[in-house]
C-alpha cells in the first residue's frame, strides 16, 4: 500500500465536493380561501369552499420552497386540524423549531417538529413539502429524484361522485367518460338511510355501465356505518360489482374493520383510521385494511408518506395515491412521490385542482386519457401564481 497516496484519495471526497449546508432562515404562512365548482359531500360534512395554508420557506443562502397544508374544506370536521390551526401551529411552534437547521438535514427537521408539537400531521406536512421543494430546486431536480426517480410519468386517476343525487352523479360520470378524463369513480355515500344509499350507488353504477362497461366503481362511506349495517349492505355492493369499499366503520374501530375485511371478498380500505407509517404497521399487522391510500398531508409529509408506502410494500398491501382536496401545489407534491413508488396498482385520486374553481399555479396540473400527468420541473415541478394567491388570500 502506498500510504503517501491516502491524502490525495481523501481529498477527492472533501466537503468541497458536497452540497454546502444551508440553514432554514424563515417560514411564512398565509391562508387562501378558494371556492369549489360544486358542493362536495361527505357522510360527516358538506362544503362549497376549500381553505388552504400556503407555506413559504427561505434558506440563509436564498433558496425558496413552497408547501401546502390542506384538510377537506379547510375545517376540522374530517381530521381535527383546520386551516387556522395549521397556520397557528406552524407560526408558533414548527417554524421556530426548524429555523437554523440545515435544509438537507431532513430527519433532524422532522424530529424538531415532533418535539415542538404532537400530532398536527397536516401542519408538519406543509413544512415538509416546502423543505422538499427547496431541496429539489437546490439540486436542480424534481422531488421524485430524491426517492429513486420516476417509474411513471402519469398515473390513472379516479373521479369523485359526491353530489348525493342519482341523476347528477350519472350525468357527471358520463361527462368524464366522454372527455376521456376518468373511468374509475368513487361514490360518496352514507349521508342518509343505508338501504337507500346502497340502492342509489348500485343504480348509479348500473346506469353508467350501460354506457361504458369497463368503468370501475368504488364507495367511500367516511365512517358512516356500524358493523351490522356493513354485514347487511356491503354484500349487495360486492354482488353488484363494486371494486372497493373505503372506511365503512368509525376510525377507532380497528377490530371491526378487520372482521369486515375477513368476511368480504371485496377489498376494504382504511382512511380516517390510518394516518402515518406507525399506523400503517399496526393496521397491516391487524389485517384491518386490504389497501392503503397514501396521503402526503395525513401522513405527515412526503418523507413519512414514503416510509408508510415502504411498510405497505413489505407487508404486500397494494397502495393508491390519496388526496385531501389540495390545490395544484399539494397535488404536485403527491404526484412527485407517487411517480417514484414501485407499484401503484390502484392509481390515484388526485383531483383537487379539478374540484377548485380557480388554480394557484401558472400552469395547472394536466389530466388526459384517464390519467394525471406528473409535473416536470425542479422541486414540486409547479410555479406559483402569486397574483392569484394574493387575490384569494385571507390576509390582504
Amino acid at each position: 500500500m502506498r500510504l503517501r497516496n491516502m491524502h490525495t484519495d481523501k481529498s477527492r471526497f472533501s466537503n468541497e465536493s458536497c452540497v454546502a449546508a444551508d440553514p432554514i432562515e424563515s417560514i411564512e404562512t398565509r391562508i387562501v380561501d378558494l371556492p369549489l365548482k360544486k358542493v362536495h359531500n361527505h357522510s360527516t360534512g358538506t362544503h362549497l369552499t376549500q381553505s388552504l395554508v400556503l407555506v413559504t420557506l427561505r434558506t440563509k443562502h436564498g433558496a425558496t420552497g413552497y408547501g401546502e397544508g390542506a384538510t377537506p374544506a379547510g375545517t376540522s370536521f374530517w381530521g381535527g386540524e383546520c386551516s387556522e390551526t395549521i397556520k397557528q401551529v406552524i407560526d408558533c411552534y414548527l417554524a421556530p423549531a426548524v429555523c437554523g437547521i440545515d435544509i438537507f438535514a431532513h430527519e433532524s427537521i422532522l424530529k424538531a417538529m415532533d418535539r415542538a408539537s404532537a400530532a398536527n400531521n397536516f401542519a408538519k406536512a406543509a413544512v415538509d413539502v416546502a423543505v422538499h421543494d427547496a431541496v429539489g430546486k437546490l439540486h436542480g431536480l424534481p422531488v421524485s429524484a430524491l426517492y429513486g426517480g420516476r417509474v411513471r410519468t402519469s398515473i390513472p386517476v379516479l373521479w369523485a361522485l359526491a353530489s348525493g343525487d342519482l341523476d347528477s352523479d350519472v350525468e357527471d360520470a358520463k361527462r368524464q367518460l366522454e372527455a376521456r378524463r376518468h373511468r374509475t369513480f368513487k361514490m360518496k355515500i352514507g349521508m342518509g338511510d343505508a338501504s337507500k344509499e346502497t340502492a342509489r350507488a348500485i343504480q348509479t353504477a348500473e346506469a353508467v355501465w350501460k354506457v361504458e362497461p369497463t368503468a370501475v366503481f368504488t364507495v367511500d362511506l367516511n365512517q358512516a356505518w356500524d358493523e351490522p349495517t356493513c354485514m347487511r349492505f356491503l354484500p349487495r355492493l360486492e354482488s353488484a360489482g363494486f371494486a372497493m369499499i373505503e372506511q365503512p366503520l368509525p376510525r377507532w374501530n380497528h377490530e371491526g374493520m378487520a372482521r369486515v375485511a375477513a368476511r368480504m371478498d371485496i377489498p376494504i380500505s382504511a382512511d380516517e383510521g390510518l394516518w402515518d407509517f406507525h399506523d400503517a404497521y399496526t393496521s397491516f399487522k391487524a389485517c384491518s385494511t386490504d389497501l392503503y391510500g397514501v396521503k402526503v398531508g395525513k401522513g405527515g409529509g412526503i418523507r413519512r408518506a414514503y416510509k408508510a408506502a415502504a411498510v405497505a410494500e413489505a407487508a404486500g398491501v397494494p397502495i393508491y395515491g390519496s388526496m385531501a382536496l389540495e390545490s395544484s401545489i399539494g397535488t404536485a407534491a403527491g404526484l412527485q412521490l407517487f411517480s417514484a413508488l414501485p407499484e401503484m396498482p390502484w392509481g390515484c385520486e388526485m383531483i383537487g385542482p379539478l374540484l377548485l374553481a380557480d388554480d394557484l399555479t401558472t400552469v395547472p396540473i394536466s389530466y388526459c386519457e384517464y390519467e394525471v400527468v406528473v409535473p416536470n420541473g425542479c422541486g414540486l415541478g409547479v410555479e406559483l401564481d402569486h397574483e392569484k394567491i394574493e387575490h384569494y388570500s385571507r390576509e390582504k
